[in-house]
């Protein structure tokens, strides 16, 4: 016996699922319910569109992805800084640069 389930019909997969029964009254085993399924027909493959939107923002993941975690360069430059003692620290800027971070973290919350 079959239920609808908000007036749609169960596909005639999960009808012989279901309520399958052999001739004979026996019921089929597991290794035959697999053979049974394997041997449905497969449904169409879904099918995916992406919006132009969309697109263009796995296009920029992908150009970021593709982008150094490192800029080599500049740590190159502050090695060589250090190295040769010219290096300097600005605790005023430092903390400048801390604070607006803080106020823009606290402006998106």
């Amino acid at each position: 016996m079959a239920i609808e389930i908000n007036n749609v019909p169960p596909s005639s997969a999960q009808v012989s699922e279901l309520g399958s029964h052999r001739a004979g009254g026996s019921t089929p085993t597991p290794t035959e319910k697999v053979a049974e399924k394997n041997s449905a027909p497969s449904p169409a493959a879904d099918q995916v569109s992406l919006t132009p939107a969309a697109q263009q923002l796995r296009s920029l993941e992908q150009q970021i992805a593709e982008q150094p975690v490192v800029d080599t360069q500049k740590v190159n430059a502050v090695k060589e800084l250090q190295a040769s003692g010219r290096f300097e620290i600005d605790p005023n800027r430092i903390a400048d640069k801390m604070m607006s971070l803080e106020r823009a973290l606290g402006d998106m919350g």
